[in-house]
C-alpha cells in the first residue's frame, strides 16, 4: 500500500516547510513586535546643577544622580564640585541692635555635564530625581553655556597680578625709566 519512497518524500518535504518559516521567540508568542522608526532629537549638551548646604546629602544624591544617568544610557561628559560659596548671616537681639550670634553658611555646588540625553526620555529623568531629592538640594536644569565652564575655576590672583607686571614691563616708557633703552 505505502511505498518507503512516497514516505521518505513527504517527511523531506515537511522538514523544508519547517526550515522556511520564521522562528518565533517567547516574546512574539502572544504580542507581535512593533517595530518604531520614530526619530526623537537629542540635546546636545545639559548641566544638571545641584546645590545645599549640607554637603553630605549633596554628595550622595551627586553620586545618585550619576547612576541613574548611567542606567538611562545617557553620556556623562563630566561631573564636578565648584567652589563653595559662603554667606554671612547675623542674628540680633529682639527689640535691639546689639548682635546675637553671627552663623556662616556655605552654600555647596555640584555639576553633572550630560550629553546625547533624548528627548523623549528627559521629561522621566526629572521627574525621578525630583521625587528622590534630599530635604534642602535645589535642582536646576539648562544647557551649557560658557559661562558655566568660567564659573567652574578659581582665578588665581597672584598669577593675573604677576602677568598684569609683564604687560606693564612692555610699555616704552617703564622700560627707559628703568634704564633699559
Amino acid at each position: 500500500m505505502f511505498r518507503a519512497s512516497k514516505l521518505a518524500t513527504q517527511t523531506r518535504s515537511l522538514a523544508t516547510l519547517r526550515s522556511k518559516a520564521n522562528q518565533i521567540t517567547s516574546k512574539e508568542l502572544y504580542e507581535p513586535i512593533f517595530k518604531s522608526d520614530r526619530v526623537y532629537p537629542d540635546f546636545p549638551v545639559l548641566n544638571v546643577r545641584l546645590q545645599g548646604y549640607d554637603f553630605v546629602p549633596l554628595e550622595r544624591y551627586q553620586s545618585y544622580v550619576h547612576r541613574v544617568a548611567k542606567k538611562f544610557g545617557f553620556t556623562i561628559v563630566d561631573s564636578y564640585a565648584v567652589s563653595a560659596q559662603t554667606e554671612r548671616i547675623t542674628t540680633y537681639k529682639p527689640n535691639s541692635t546689639l548682635v546675637d550670634s553671627e552663623i556662616e553658611l556655605a552654600k555647596y555646588d555640584r555639576t553633572v555635564r550630560l550629553a546625547d540625553v533624548p528627548s523623549i526620555r528627559l521629561p522621566i529623568f526629572l521627574t525621578l530625581l525630583k521625587t528622590h531629592a534630599p530635604v534642602g538640594v535645589e535642582i536646576t536644569v539648562k544647557e551649557h553655556e560658557k559661562a558655566d565652564e568660567d564659573s567652574r575655576y578659581i582665578p588665581d590672583l597672584l598669577l593675573r597680578e604677576k602677568q598684569e607686571e609683564l604687560k606693564a614691563l612692555d610699555d616704552p616708557a617703564i622700560r627707559r625709566n628703568l634704564g633699559w633703552e
